[in-house]
Order: structure tokens, then C-alpha cells, then sequence
């Protein structure tokens, strides 16, 4: 049961065959795989006849087969849609599905109908050590290079299901990596990826690097990481600068200062946020600060009570990224409140604190809690329908990566595909998807840089972008 599960993933299958080193001319490949019973009276012989199958192509996803018998009402793996493809160096060439997916529709006319795509990620396939189907789903349910890779790649085809509604075709190409900078380095010097539209990935940063150590003429980005990447003149930047997202926050709060100039100012920070603990004291020099790395992380309710005032709003700063103080602090400032004693929380920090299930939406609105984030919450018809829709092709529901993984190539390729190119698109201006949104501007040997971004406030149950 073990490696022919490896490719149900319970939820969708994704790629068969993955070889990180191998250099055959051509491969078979299996674009899916079900479950199938044993009918009475039945061979290897007449199943692989049925389905059109060497005896081998079952053998190899049912490896227990080579010592046991076939018995009637067994469950074994059948692959289906079988074809061949050339294969170099682990290179797996994905044509568009089905569109099954519901976004905003494209009004700008398609200029280039056929785009061509890479995809570099980690799955480190052959590597996992299966022992059973147990084994398995609790593997592919933790956090981990894989289940990111592939939930990456998901959102990915959803993005180009979502092109082909607007005629616009997608050859996709995927390469495990196996998080390796020598297999990274045997997939850049055996293919030619001067003749993408777009490379996405390596999704680590040394990976990234490592790649992008021979410069391309086609566009790259790295999605998922930021820092630390080398950026050349071709490097898209989908998420906007940390500084211009505080720059923001402090404008904000500039002008709430304006308006109320008699409030208890509290900072929390870790060493991490040094430096908008020190804007925030240039604002609010009688300020009291707790930093967080001389009490070990853990705030106490006793101090947080005797520096809050009474009678006036208290402002408390929360400076950090950690999300077990962002819960643990909300839990704890929501206790404090009083009819006589007013508390609003805010952060200067870019954080997604709402998709943090240990942060509770109701503390959260009690405090207007107020940060900028990449990314807002969506609650739309049409978001739900791109829910259920993704629901109904992968099996499960869309997670963070996926959603963003959706958003971020939907929006380049549709540039792409109206545009030409991604440079002549600057001039489309502000774009946006199920949770994000995009506004590039060029900065020549550092490429291209997103600067849209969100700030996010609560009220009550509610979370509204600020800016709207």
C-alpha cells in the first residue's frame, strides 16, 4: 500500500513518476490513479486489459502483488490516462485542465494566447520513506516542504484553469528540486529557460539563488520567500516592502494622534522590531515599553494592569510576529478592559494574525486591533464559489499557500497574456484576486516590486480594510 498511495494524496493527484537525477529520453507517466475492486474471476491479465495496461504499470503501484495472489473484493491501484511525454532530468510537462474556477472577469483583450510556464519546488518525492497509508496522511498533513510544493502547484492550475476562460492557453513544466542546490544545478544547465514566460521558484532561498546564479531572460519570482534572494532585472517581488507597509501604519496613526491627543501609549516589542519601537517612542516619548526578550516571551497581566491608564484611550503597540503573542496579548488585554479603562490595539508589524486559528475574532474586535497585511480575508459569493470549486477538484479546501499561489500567477500570467510582457503591463495599475492585490512598479536592477498591500481593522465580528 505504500508508494502507490503516495500519489492519491487523499485529495488529488498530482505527479507520478518524479525522478530527480534520471536522464531517460522518455518516461511513462500516469496522470491519475484510482482505487479499484477485484470482480470475481479476475487476472492481472484481464485488468490490464480492461484499462489498457501492461501488467507491470499495476505491478508497480501494487508491489505486493509480486509474492500474494489476486483476491476477489482486494483494493488495489489502478493508474489511469496513461501517456508519454519526454522527460528530461525530472522535468514533467503539465497541460491545462478544465477550468472550474469563478474570479473577475478579464475586460483588457488578450495579446499573447499561449504562455509557457516553470515550476521549481522541493517535493522530495523520492526521498519519503512510506511504511503506510497512515503513514502517509499524517505526513502529508504536517507542514512540510512537500505538502507546500504541491499545494503551491495547486493553486498554480487553478490559476490556469482560470486563463483558459479568456482563451489564453498555459505549458506548464515542472522540476523537483529535491531541495538540492546540485539537482537545481543539473536541472538549469539541461534545459533551456531562456523560452519561459515565467519561472517560478526555486521556493528556497539558497535554492533561488543557487538557480539564479546564470541570469535569464524570462521572468522569475521567488513567491514564497523574500529575504535573502538575489535580484536581477527580471525578479518579480509579489509582496510589498516591510517599510512602506510601516510607513503607512505610522501615517495612520500620525493622523489618529491629531484627533486624540490624551492616550496611554504602551509598547510590546521583540529585538526583531527595534526600530518602530524607537519611531513609536519618537511619537509617544512617555511611552512604557516591555520588551519581550527580557521577560522571556511571555507577558505578564499584573504589568500590563499597573501601566494602563484610566479614564483615557490606552494605545497598546504589539511589535512582534510571533503568533502565540499575539494571542496570548489579545487574551490578556481583553481581560483589562473596563468601562473605565478603553484599549486599542495596533502593530506596525506585516502580519496575517487573521488566518491564526489561536486568535480569537471577537478579542480582536473588542481591541479595533489595527496592522497591515499582504493579504485580506474574503468572504464574497465569488470567493466562496472559488472555494467550492477548488473543494471539488482538489478534494479539499483551499489552504493560504494555495490561495496565494492562485492570486500571485493568476495576476502575472493575465499581465502577461494582455500585455506581452510583464513590463509593458505596469500600466494596467492596480489589480485584484480572492485575497490579495498587485501594483508593481519597475526598479531596474531590483526588478519589480508589488506595492499594494492592505491595512486591516477590526470591528466587532468584522475585519475591513482601512484604506477602503
Amino acid at each position: 500500500m505504500g508508494m502507490r498511495n503516495l500519489l492519491l494524496f487523499n485529495i488529488f493527484i498530482f505527479i507520478t513518476l518524479i525522478s530527480s537525477g534520471q536522464s531517460e529520453s522518455s518516461k511513462v507517466e500516469f496522470d491519475s490513479l484510482i482505487n479499484y475492486e477485484v470482480k470475481k474471476k479476475e487476472t492481472l491479465y484481464s485488468i490490464s486489459n480492461k484499462f489498457n495496461l501492461q501488467i507491470d504499470d499495476i505491478i508497480k503501484y501494487n508491489p505486493e502483488l509480486n509474492t500474494e495472489k489476486l483476491k476477489k473484493k482486494a483494493i488495489i491501484i489502478i493508474p489511469l490516462k496513461k501517456t508519454l511525454r519526454k522527460i528530461e532530468n525530472a522535468k514533467i510537462v503539465d497541460k491545462i485542465i478544465s477550468n472550474d474556477t469563478v474570479s473577475e472577469p478579464i475586460k483588457l483583450k488578450v495579446k499573447k494566447d499561449l504562455l509557457k510556464v516553470a515550476y521549481l519546488a522541493p517535493f522530495k518525492i523520492p526521498s519519503i520513506e512510506i511504511d503506510s497509508v497512515e503513514n502517509l496522511n499524517s505526513y502529508l498533513k504536517e507542514i512540510n516542504l512537500t505538502t507546500i510544493s504541491i499545494n503551491f502547484y495547486n493553486g498554480i492550475i487553478h490559476a490556469i484553469d482560470e486563463l483558459k476562460k479568456n482563451n489564453v492557453s498555459v505549458d506548464l513544466d515542472v522540476f523537483d528540486t529535491d531541495n538540492n542546490i546540485s539537482q537545481v544545478e543539473i536541472i538549469r544547465e539541461n534545459n533551456d529557460f531562456d523560452n519561459y514566460d515565467l519561472i517560478i521558484g526555486p521556493l528556497i532561498n539558497r535554492n533561488f539563488n543557487a538557480f539564479f546564479k546564470k541570469e535569464f531572460k524570462s521572468n522569475s519570482i521567488s513567491p514564497l520567500v523574500y529575504d535573502g534572494i538575489n535580484l536581477n532585472s527580471n525578479t518579480i517581488v509579489p509582496e510589498a516592502n516591510d517599510l512602506l507597509k510601516r510607513q503607512k501604519m505610522f501615517s495612520i496613526i500620525d493622523d489618529l494622534i491629531l484627533n486624540n491627543q490624551d492616550q496611554c501609549a504602551l509598547i510590546i516589542s521583540d529585538s526583531l522590531n527595534q526600530k518602530s519601537k524607537n519611531d513609536l517612542l519618537e511619537r509617544f516619548p512617555l511611552a512604557e515599553i516591555i520588551d519581550l526578550n527580557k521577560i522571556n516571551n511571555s507577558v505578564d497581566p499584573k504589568v500590563t494592569d499597573s501601566l494602563l491608564g484610566f479614564n483615557k484611550e490606552n494605545w497598546v503597540f504589539l511589535e512582534t510576529k510571533k503568533p502565540n503573542l499575539v494571542s496570548s496579548v489579545t487574551s490578556l488585554l481583553n481581560s483589562q478592559i473596563t468601562d473605565e479603562r478603553k484599549i486599542k490595539l495596533f502593530s506596525t508589524v506585516s502580519n496575517e494574525n487573521y488566518e491564526n486559528p489561536n486568535v480569537n475574532y471577537e478579542k480582536l474586535g473588542n481591541l479595533s486591533f489595527m496592522y497591515p497585511s499582504n493579504s485580506s480575508p474574503n468572504s464574497s459569493e465569488i470567493f466562496l464559489e472559488f472555494q467550492q470549486n477548488f473543494l471539488s477538484k482538489f478534494k479539499k479546501y483551499p489552504d493560504r499557500i494555495s490561495i496565494k499561489s492562485f492570486d500571485i500567477i493568476k495576476d502575472i500570467l493575465y499581465r502577461i497574456s494582455v500585455s506581452k510582457s510583464f513590463k509593458n503591463s505596469l500600466e494596467i495599475g492596480e489589480t485584484k484576486s480572492m485575497q490579495n492585490k498587485f501594483n508593481y512598479v519597475f526598479e531596474n536592477e531590483n526588478g519589480f516590486k508589488n506595492t499594494s498591500f492592505f491595512i486591516l481593522k477590526h470591528e466587532d465580528l468584522d475585519i475591513i480594510d482601512y484604506q477602503n
